[in-house]
């Protein structure tokens, strides 16, 4: 990856570039066409191992049961751009699943398990897919939003099949010739849309993000490393990073390691051991959540090479904590949007908090003020992004697309700024900075500081509302099993390092766990509310 990241500035226009390279995949690929040729190549190749349940899949059986789902499809008289839904964990079918619809040219409308009623009914209400694949254990809950919704789909379990359900096995039917199936031509070429995916949600309800074919595998194909053969992430298709790895794998003939369950620090640490993973991609959650583990020095992780991390701010201090027990491996960091398809920016951190690295190739970046003036090195304002590919914009909502999509630029509500070497830097969300007595602070930054102190897993910072002084500092902590950690020292931690301004005055308030989307990101508006209600007893208790 290191190889490809060159940014240069051009100091008339203020706009920073990624090196212009050609994309691997032309305006003919289709995501169909671009994986059946890329498995039937290897046929023998072990395509996918579930953790689950010890199976292995070689490309030859992924084709096959694809094969088998688009034929059904087809049956079924869906036609190209039909949405289909996918409300799954990485269970052994959902590939086929995927690979079927995308032989199809159908959109697929991707969900995590754990979303709620409310949020399958927004998300749902939306797309109104004709076909919906999901976890047995979510299914009366799908049932129940669609009726509520009057969206009258048909429901297929995926895993935990239920009696008198439909089922994905119900679509193995035998097809006497497989050699001669084609994937679909695409009707509106290579821009047509694969996926929608769901946008962060960390500021409202998240809305669809339309995202293309020639986007899609071009992106998967930028967290690509040498040396990579056996890659596993815990993302779902709900989240880019799951959509990029199952892409990427089935393009590159990688071996993917799934599991149907959710996060679980030993299982990471075994899988890694077990099947020798080199790759593997993550929130900084779970990277956190791993180091808080007292099993980590109980395995043997020197098989990795890459470990990517992303999606939200990645403090240095962790990754220099996890670094002596991956010996072989480099960290990445990384930064985009859902909306821009593939990462802005990416390269290995360093001590510096918020820095990310060099542009991507084809990526533009401009930094620009509060009056949309644009800014030069140094000088922090609101990141926009120039896309390597137009982008399609939310489904079925233009006006949201017409607010953040602007002459080809997309506003991505975050600050930060480039240095004199062509570096971004992420300083916080434009939304989250508050102020307290006049004075800027940022959640971020004050998170980050936290989590140099060793018993700290996660943190949260938000600003507790107060009729004088506008926000007060407030963080929310959740400690390493077993901790002493007190409040007075994550205080004092804070008002040792940091300006008078950004000491936590609202409080610190130990938590179990923090509320996060399904992406891993932290809610900070329901952290608020917690640190809210705690402030307000203490204040009663004073």
């Amino acid at each position: 990856m290191e190889q490809y990241l060159k940014t240069t500035f051009d100091p008339e226009t203020k706009i920073w570039s990624g090196i212009n390279m050609s994309p691997k995949f032309g305006p003919d690929c289709s995501i169909g066409k671009v994986v059946l040729d890329a498995l039937l190549k290897e046929p023998d190749h072990i395509c996918q191992i579930c953790y689950h349940n010890g199976k292995q899949y070689t490309n030859r059986e992924i084709v096959n049961l694809s094969i088998c789902i688009a034929l059904h499809f087809k049956d079924l008289g869906l036609q190209q751009q039909d949405i289909i839904g996918i409300c799954a964990s990485n269970s052994d079918y959902v590939a086929p699943v995927f690979i079927g619809a995308m032989f199809c040219g159908l959109i697929v409308s991707t969900l995590d398990p754990s979303f709620d009623k409310d949020g399958i009914k927004h998300i749902y209400g939306i797309t109104k897919p004709k076909i919906l694949f999901c976890d047995g254990g979510i299914y009366e809950t799908l049932k129940e939003a669609f009726q509520e919704i009057n969206l009258e789909s048909d429901i297929y379990t995926i895993k935990d099949h239920i009696v008198g359900v439909p089922n994905v096995t119900n679509l193995f039917k035998e097809v006497t010739d497989k050699t001669s199936f084609e994937p679909v031509t695409l009707r509106d070429g290579c821009h047509q849309t694969a996926v929608i995916v769901c946008s962060s949600g960390t500021t409202g309800l998240p809305k669809g993000v339309s995202m293309s074919h020639i986007n899609s595998l071009n992106a998967s194909s930028s967290i690509r490393t040498p040396g990579e053969n056996i890659n596993f992430s815990y993302s779902t298709l709900y989240w880019t990073s799951g959509l990029f790895t199952q892409i990427n794998c089935l393009v590159w003939n990688i071996t993917r390691v799934i599991i149907d369950k959710p996060y679980n620090a030993e299982e990471f640490f075994d899988i890694i051991q077990k099947y020798k993973v080199t790759y593997i991609i993550t929130p900084p959650s779970q990277l956190a959540m791993s180091l808080a583990s007292p099993k980590l020095e109980d395995y043997d992780l020197s098989s990795l090479k890459t470990y990517f991390c992303g999606g939200s701010a990645v403090p240095y201090k962790l990754v220099k904590k996890f670094m002596p027990y991956v010996p072989n491996a480099k960290f990445f960091v990384g930064y985009g949007m859902t909306e821009c398809g593939s990462p802005v920016a990416y390269g290995i951190p360093n001590s510096c908090n918020g820095c990310i690295g060099q542009l991507t190739p084809r990526t533009k970046v401009k930094i620009i003020d509060d009056d949309g003036k644009q800014l030069g090195p140094g000088e922090i304002g609101e990141i926009c992004m120039w896309p390597q590919f137009p982008w399609s914009g939310y489904f079925n909502n233009m006006e949201a697309t017409n607010s953040m999509y602007i002459n080809g630029w997309l506003h991505s509500g975050d600050l930060g700024y480039m240095d004199e070497n062509g570096i971004l830097y992420i300083v916080d969300r434009k939304k989250d900075i508050l102020k307290y007595n006049n004075f800027h602070f940022y959640p971020t930054e004050i998170e980050q500081i936290i989590m140099e102190i060793p018993d700290v897993v996660e943190v949260c910072v938000c600003g507790v509302p107060d009729i004088v002084s506008s926000h007060l500092p407030t963080a929310a902590v959740v400690r390493k099993l077993g901790s002493d950690l007190t409040e007075t020292e994550v205080y004092d931690y804070v008002a040792e390092k940091m300006a008078h301004f950004k000491h936590l005055r609202g409080g610190v308030y130990f938590t179990n766990s923090l509320p996060k989307t399904a992406s891993g990101k932290y809610l900070r508006r329901d952290v608020l509310k917690i640190c809210e209600e705690l402030y307000k007893n203490k204040q009663l208790n004073r």
